[in-house]
């Protein structure tokens, strides 16, 4: 739903991962921009973990077109309005895009299968009090499940001035952090005017074939017109008893719904 989110999204998360890393308490091993080396070698078709030294050699090019390839889709970035989209983005970065795609649904009531479907998207929209209430509540159960990991008391600092933009130990000045760039997000996002939307359309201004629905098609009075033959023709039929008859009848019902059939789709093609 908003794509344009994303080059913002991949500025604000490269700021957040930074460079190349490889501490010895992350899970993940080595790591640049985010990426982790079993990340990389998955997205490289290694059949192994990358290298620390490929690791290292990693490019923000091609770590962009990881995210782009991995993360963004999976995490909702297409289907989730401006603003949750990218916090649900950084959330899948951090922790799995299934991972934060499942916290978003327990926060909005669906069943969490981790994939951002009709539901979701629907439990999002009518979510009480809007978008602007919804993100704290996200970021607020974000926080509540990278409490509960066991490398928390390592990370926790780093990752509660991520989401919070606030440092635990006030060392640091505060700053929007996912939470706020998001709210910023969200408030920034144009209405949806269904009259500014583009529409594909074909030479001479029609819309697409696969728009014409068969609903449409089949008011058509033409569409009917080889009922009238198989009304006449089963009449007689049905005056008569015998397996001829009935097989013939088969006959004539088969024919007319290819007839249709057919009918419907040069309708399309000349739609």
């Amino acid at each position: 739903m908003a794509r344009e989110t994303l080059p913002e999204a991949l500025r604000l998360m490269f700021g957040d991962e930074g460079g190349y890393s490889n501490h010895p308490d992350d899970p993940g091993g080595p790591t640049k921009y985010g990426i982790t080396a079993r990340t990389l070698g998955s997205s490289r078709k290694l059949g192994r973990a990358a290298t620390a030294a490929e690791v290292k050699a990693l490019t923000v090019e091609e770590a962009e077109t990881i995210y782009r390839k991995s993360y963004w889709s999976q995490s909702g970035g297409d289907l989730l309005p401006r603003g949750l989209d990218y916090a649900a983005f950084d959330f899948g970065v951090n922790s799995g895009p299934a991972t934060a795609v499942k916290k978003l649904q327990e926060v909005i009531g669906v069943t969490q299968d981790g994939i951002v479907g009709v539901q979701t998207v629907a439990a999002v929209e009518r979510y009480p009090g809007g978008i602007e209430k919804l993100i704290p509540a996200y970021c607020d159960e974000r926080m509540a499940y990278l409490r509960g990991l066991r490398t928390w008391s390592k990370f926790g600092r780093g990752w509660t001035i991520r989401v919070t933009g606030k440092d635990p130990k006030g060392e640091y000045a505060s700053r929007p952090g996912v939470v706020g760039n998001a709210l910023r997000m969200a408030a920034s996002a144009a209405p949806l005017n269904p009259a500014s939307e583009p529409k594909f359309v074909t030479e001479g201004g029609k819309a697409p074939p696969a728009d014409k629905s068969i609903t449409d098609i089949i008011k058509n009075p033409e569409a009917w017109g080889p009922l009238g033959g198989l009304l006449s023709a089963m009449g007689s039929l049905f005056a008569g008893t015998g397996p001829v008859q009935w097989a013939l009848a088969a006959g004539i019902i088969v024919g007319v719904g290819i007839g249709v059939y057919a009918f419907i789709q040069r309708q399309r093609r000349e739609a």
